[in-house]
């Protein structure tokens, strides 16, 4: 399977939308994303339009569908201890799963946080208690606990493990 990675522009909100929703319907949505297939396809096309601002990669086939998708939200200044990027929405067709693709797609959005001018510590995300496989590929990639975790807000009786990759 060949496939590129690149980053997403703005003007591709439709596209990144049918993407995000095709991974909310996925068998695993209910360990993976925040929110609810039903929920976000009843966004109107202005949210659409203004997560398309938001830096994210994308992987491109070679029929030029989107194949798979992370986002990158860029946070710091006050509100943050450290300078970091937060990775969320990570998405892989099925298809593509085992292929290498979501490690080039991560990789693509850590080695990008940490060319930023600011200077990022760490590049984080969350990771669902019943979701090892997303537990295990994060930490082949170097990730590790930090230790901090919070409520699944799809279900607070279950937890999300804080994961952290740090500056080389």
């Amino acid at each position: 399977m060949r496939y590129e990675i690149r980053a997403k522009s703005p003007d591709e909100w439709e596209l990144n939308r049918e993407l995000r929703l095709a991974g909310l319907k996925d068998p695993a949505s209910g360990v993976a994303f925040v929110n609810t297939y039903e929920t976000e396809a009843a966004f109107p096309e202005e949210v659409w339009r203004s997560r398309g601002a938001t830096p994210a990669f994308v992987a491109v086939d070679e029929a030029g569908a989107w194949v798979g998708t992370v986002t990158v939200l860029v946070e710091v200044g006050e509100e943050f201890p450290v300078p970091q990027t937060h990775l969320v929405g990570v998405y892989v067709r099925p298809e593509f799963r085992g292929s290498g693709l979501a490690e080039d797609l991560l990789r693509a959005a850590i080695d990008w946080s940490f060319e930023l001018p600011e200077k990022v510590d760490r590049v984080r995300l969350w990771v669902h208690e019943e979701n090892p496989r997303a537990q295990a590929f994060y930490g082949r990639l170097g990730f590790t606990r930090t230790g901090e975790t919070m409520a699944f807000p799809l279900d607070e009786t279950k937890t999300e493990y804080e994961m952290e990759l740090p500056r080389p």
